[in-house]
């Protein structure tokens, strides 16, 4: 018996003009949970769909349990035990859970040649409980939150006896608590003998889970490690070709009067009582643990769902906002943490996505200067250095980090003075991260106030100036940058006493 049960070598794939693999390899071994890593573009999803049958490869050899073997199709992958767990769930949201687990296998009566719904919905169960799920198999998919959803798909892998469980991106929306649950979930999978391909962009996710790592990088494989034995610095410049020496740019923005304050703001059953201010050219962090009412008190801000409680004072005047238009024109810009469905038109060309939010300034009479949108939506993208070909390029055709990038510059072509970020590195590779925190502290240094909402505890302390801390919508603790540590920001993420002001 071979020691690997996938084993791929030489792996070509090319489109139009683009080569989207360039003769890789990858080996799987039975029970093991094998990390891949890259930048966005390195050729992971592409990799992904090769291994699952969307794709066939131009050249290359797949081997399967040692029996060299050729997939026609997704059906035919599926029926070798190989299924995949996208980073963004497809389902069908208006059907149950049974059903979305066999859907395209459902059991039939072998008399009646009716669907044994009983005999289904008893599985689904057991297929649930097997993976420490309380789930009732009935449930309509639709009210189910994303981690429950993911439990579902690893059902459904199972449900058709999957050998081979792909994981693209599966903690990129989970909580904390919910990623730590996901890792149990697969860790009993490799104990039972499944072998398990996990793609993520998280260091923690493969310390935590991998025995060993592949990188690729510009569509090419670069190597494979014992995950005990490859740092993060070497994992980083595997990844990026370079070393990235600081993550975190250097920090030259200079804090000046304030320019936005919070008093005692309010929405009934998401946050009360925030008191807080911001000033020009200062990085003010909000974090704490997920449902803490972080996004939510941004989108008030932003007038997406108005406060109810409280006042906000800008520039030392009471306002009141209503709706974003209202926000927009005091010179307040939201950044929101789902680029793809809030911020970007995706099938739209870079060029009106940048310009959407002022096409005013580019018309006359009606009549849209396209010479002058054209203008000055390519200085801003390269003002954030977007990488594209061209700005009538579709967003759909970026990376999550170039993606990020253009909603940034399309805040860019309003008059702001405020700019709110809500988890602005989510999704993104390492050579984006970096990419994206010079952009913030830029934008800091030319006297814009930043809020930036973070998740992740070392971008709030790499880039701060002032973190505020949030549990269950209360605003627990307020700290500058040089006293935090992470230790005093997960104690004051985790109480619900409030912070003195």
């Amino acid at each position: 018996m071979t020691e690997h049960i996938l084993e791929l070598n030489g792996i070509t794939k090319e489109f139009p003009g683009v080569k989207a693999l360039d003769n890789v390899q990858f080996e799987l071994k039975t029970g093991e949970i094998h990390a891949l890593m890259g930048e966005n573009g390195a050729g992971k999803s592409t990799f992904i769909k090769v291994i699952t049958g969307v794709h066939q490869p131009n050249e290359g050899r797949i081997k399967l349990e040692g029996e060299e073997i050729t997939f026609q199709g997704p059906k035919d992958a599926n029926a070798k035990g190989i299924a995949a767990i996208y980073q963004h769930v497809t389902n069908y949201p208006d059907l149950s859970i049974t059903e979305n687990i066999y859907m395209g296998h459902e059991k039939i009566n072998k008399k009646t040649r009716m669907i044994n719904w009983k005999e289904m919905h008893q599985d689904a169960k057991k297929l649930l409980e097997s993976l420490g799920s309380k789930l009732d198999p009935k449930t309509e998919m639709s009210v189910l939150s994303v981690a429950q959803q993911q439990i579902v798909e690893i059902a459904k892998a199972l449900s058709s006896n999957a050998k081979i469980i792909i994981m693209d991106e599966p903690t990129a929306a989970l909580t904390h608590r919910e990623s730590e649950e996901l890792y149990k979930i697969t860790e009993r999978l490799r104990d039972e003998g499944v072998s398990i391909i996990f793609i993520s962009h998280r260091f923690e996710d493969m310390y935590r889970l991998a025995d060993r790592v592949t990188v690729f990088r510009d569509s090419q494989y670069i190597g494979t490690w014992n995950v005990v034995d490859i740092t993060n610095d070497d994992l980083i410049v595997a990844m990026v070709g370079r070393e990235i020496k600081q993550l975190f740019p250097d920090k030259t923005n200079i804090i000046k009067e304030e320019v936005l304050r919070l008093e005692k703001l309010g929405q009934i059953g998401r946050f009360k009582d925030i008191s807080i201010n911001l000033h020009r050219g200062e990085i003010l962090g909000i974090t704490g643990l997920v449902g803490a009412g972080r996004s939510e008190l941004c989108q008030a801000m932003f007038g997406i769902e108005p406060y109810d409680e409280g006042a906000m004072y800008f520039e030392g005047t009471r306002i009141s906002i209503d709706n974003p238009t209202d926000a927009i024109k005091l010179g307040i810009g939201y950044l929101p943490e789902d680029r793809q469905a809030q911020s970007l038109i995706l099938q739209w060309e870079i060029k009106q996505n940048i310009t959407l939010a002022s096409l005013a300034q580019y018309s006359k009479n009606g009549w849209l200067n396209e010479k002058k949108e054209r203008e000055i939506a390519k200085e801003l993208a390269e003002k954030v250095d977007v990488k594209t070909n061209s700005v009538f390029s579709l967003a759909s055709s970026l990376s999550g980090g170039n993606q990020q990038k253009v909603s940034v510059a399309k805040l860019l072509t309003t008059d702001l003075k405020v700019i709110i970020f809500d988890e602005p590195t989510k999704g993104v590779d390492i050579g984006a991260k970096s990419a994206i925190y010079q952009i913030i502290v830029d934008l800091a240094s030319s006297g814009y106030g930043i809020i930036m909402v973070s998740s992740e505890m070392p971008e709030v302390l790499g880039l701060s100036d002032r973190i505020a801390v949030m549990c269950e919508g209360r605003l627990t603790k307020v700290m500058g940058n040089e006293e935090a540590t992470q230790e005093k920001i997960l104690e004051a993420a985790m109480t619900k006493e409030m912070a003195v002001h």
